[in-house]
């Protein structure tokens, strides 16, 4: 039983909704792609353009902490919301020896502004301790907040 029919035998009710959907469909599937390139280049903060500015990394007198501190600025055109810094610690023969992260604060950065950041991380996740930190690198991350409707 073929259950096709051309648009021009369907109730007018019903062709009404299928209208509906169509158009609904071309509205809602740019923005699905959008959203979807957006969560592709999250991690890119080149192409999002955070920049992480002013990074210090100590240990806080007769504490068995890994301070790094710093600030990240958004040098975009659009606000971020749940900006996060993760650092990745490497001893000596270039093995990880640790991760920490921490979140700026405040953890939104409206458009040209700054925002500090501080990671602590506990000797006791350090493979090795902090004596077996050689260097460290950082990545940026964060929430655009882009505005689809007016």
């Amino acid at each position: 039983m073929d259950l096709s029919y051309p648009i021009m035998f369907l109730p007018e009710s019903k062709v009404i909704v299928m209208m509906k959907l169509i158009v609904l469909s071309c509205l809602i599937s740019p923005i699905i792609m959008k959203n979807e390139a957006l969560a592709q280049n999250q991690s890119r903060s080149d192409i999002l353009h955070l920049d992480i500015q002013g990074v210090s990394a100590f240990v806080p007198e007769n504490r068995n902490i890994y301070t790094i501190t710093g600030e990240v600025f958004n040098n975009n055109t659009f606000p971020f919301n749940s900006v996060q810094v993760s650092a990745t610690l490497y001893g000596n023969n270039g093995h990880v020896v640790g991760v920490g992260s921490g979140f700026t604060s405040p953890s939104g950065i409206q458009s040209g502004l700054k925002a500090p950041f501080k990671i602590d991380i506990f000797g006791t996740e350090i493979m090795g301790g902090i004596e077996a930190i050689n260097n460290f690198t950082l990545q940026v991350a964060g929430d655009l907040q882009v505005q689809l409707f007016q």
